[in-house]
């Protein structure tokens, strides 16, 4: 397959991170593994995972400290930002797939790909810039499969490099104004106004890359353009076509950092107040989107790249979420499972041992009558510190991302 054409092409493949989040968490039972370990027992779920073991790292028992259980914690699902009353008055970080994007600007066409397959959402978006604001989310595929391969006519090329010149004409004005107030302003406001003149020149920047882009031609097209599926409901289907674009966007080197956001549509069966029929719906939802994953995983490892690797050897693929699950809305032990991208693999990285404990007293439904106790105790290993690590392992130099307190124990390289 055609890469964009890039400046310089990468004598090695590309360290790329997608991060796949899902607002309700999954069914403890049936998801969370109660032994630790590489001997961990696969549950109903992750048994959906198993031709993949050795090529992911099954993480319980973190959470972002100090933020509140309910639906709006999901704007700080990939920011980590403390949000312990959930006011919508959060001035929150940058996320994590910014972050990475952020430090490769300019090698790839599109800085970032930021994705949703729609659904129930109280918040704009779960990728967020530096400055805590959220982007939208591209919702569909072909649009996503446009903007790869499809130029448009000379017309529509020059109408885009004289909306990035306009762009520009506009940052000089708001810019030639910032400068004549910063005369006139308190000390603080003086420092609002150098975050604001470091803001604009990140734009600037991001203006020139994009002129620069506007003139080189796209790669060939693949395939043939989606057609959407509107509507609610039909999740999988959603995704299936959403995960497919995606394969295309990496392949093609057109970006490096990806953010997609999906299953939001079952809602109603989170809060199933252990009803059996709701909780067998649910069984069947958190599969689809296991299934759909491992999809993914299969076809990554499929794709060879120099060197003798794979996609998935230099693609850090991540699903998580902000809440451990829907019915209890809480937002500590939250579930995630990291694949590829040239960490040791094969285990399960447990930082709450009480929690499996109280677990492995809970009968999953496959083995019986469910039986649910409560499940207890806030554990505030930071999921910023998987973060971090997924940072470091990109050679990024970070020490710190949001309320991380160093990387993650246990998680290596390969």
């Amino acid at each position: 397959m055609s890469r964009s054409v890039s400046a310089s092409t990468p004598s090695t493949p590309p360290k790329r991170l997608l991060v796949i989040g899902t607002p309700f968490g999954f069914d403890p039972p049936t998801f969370v593994p109660t032994t630790a370990g590489c001997d961990y027992e696969e549950t109903p779920c992750l048994k959906l995972l198993s031709e993949h073991r050795k090529e992911m790292t099954v993480i319980t028992g973190t959470s972002h400290p100090d933020t509140g259980s309910a639906h709006q914690s999901e704007v700080a699902m990939l920011t980590g930002t403390p949000y312990p009353d959930l006011s919508y008055n959060l001035k929150n970080t940058i996320s994590i797939d910014q972050e990475f994007a952020a430090h490769f600007r300019g090698q790839t066409r599109y800085e970032s790909f930021v994705l949703s397959t729609g659904g129930h959402s109280p918040v704009p978006s779960i990728s967020i810039t530096a400055n805590g604001v959220p982007i939208p989310p591209e919702e569909s595929p072909s649009k996503v499969f446009a903007n790869l391969f499809l130029g448009g006519s000379k017309e529509e090329a020059d109408r885009e490099l004289h909306h990035i010149r306009e762009g520009r004409s506009l940052l000089d004005f708001v810019g030639e104004r910032a400068r004549s107030l910063s005369h006139k302003v308190s000390s603080d406001d003086k420092k609002r106004i150098d975050e604001y003149f470091e803001s604009v020149r990140d734009v600037e920047r991001q203006l020139q890359m994009s002129r620069e882009w506007a003139t080189r031609p796209k790669p060939a097209p693949i395939g043939k353009q989606p057609q959407d599926i509107n509507g609610p409901g039909q999740q999988k289907a959603k995704l299936k076509l959403m995960l497919d674009m995606i394969r295309l966007a990496i392949v093609t080197d057109s970006t490096r950092s990806i953010c997609l956001r999906t299953f939001g549509d079952h809602h109603h069966l989170t809060h199933h107040g252990q009803e059996e029929k709701k909780l067998s719906e649910l069984r069947i939802v958190e599969n689809e989107l296991l299934q759909s994953f491992s999809g993914l995983l299969a076809q990554f490892k499929a794709s060879k790249e120099g060197a003798g690797t794979s996609l998935l050897d230099n693609t850090m693929v991540l699903l998580t979420s902000n809440m451990r699950d829907g019915n209890s809305h809480a937002c500590y032990d939250a579930p995630a499972i990291l694949a590829g991208g040239g960490f040791k693999h094969g285990s399960h990285l447990a930082f709450n041992p009480d929690w499996l404990e109280e677990l492995s007293r809970t009968v999953p439904m496959d083995k019986g009558d469910r039986i649910h106790r409560p499940i207890m105790g806030v554990n505030q290993v930071p999921m910023c510190n998987l973060f971090l690590s997924l940072l470091q392992n990109a050679g990024i130099e970070k020490e710190r991302f949001g309320t991380s307190n160093g990387t993650l124990s246990g998680l290596e390289t390969s």
